[in-house]
């Protein structure tokens, strides 16, 4: 049992693994396509992972449903599911990690991503 648990310990930091990590998400990027289709290439999330981002044009809109919007109408912070609300678009970069989907002005099960 302790060869198997040997064999399993990675031998890099954690900060060695998320820069890693970083590279191999930037290399299945196709950087050109994404450009081509008006996103950009920037870092996302907790581990600042390399990714391809559209921006919506009317992020930061106030809202009452997804239709309302190019992405997502959401909450700026978690809601308790059911109350009534205004969400705001998203903007598609720098948007809050948990929040709640807002339909018919209404707030939906809390999410959080990274």
């Amino acid at each position: 049992m302790l060869l198997f648990l040997a064999a399993c310990t990675s031998t890099m930091t954690m900060d060695e693994e998320v820069e890693q990590n970083r590279k191999q998400a930037l290399s299945k990027i196709d950087i050109l396509g994404c450009l081509m289709e008006g996103k950009l290439i920037a870092s996302v999330g907790m581990f600042a992972t390399p990714s391809c981002i559209k921006l919506h044009s009317d992020g930061g809109k106030i809202c009452q449903d997804s239709s309302d919007c190019e992405g997502m109408c959401t909450s700026k912070e978690v809601l308790d599911n059911g109350v009534k609300a205004n969400g705001f678009c998203q903007v598609g970069l720098g948007d809050p990690s948990c929040y709640n989907e807002i339909a018919n002005g209404i707030a939906d099960n809390a999410t959080c991503a990274d």
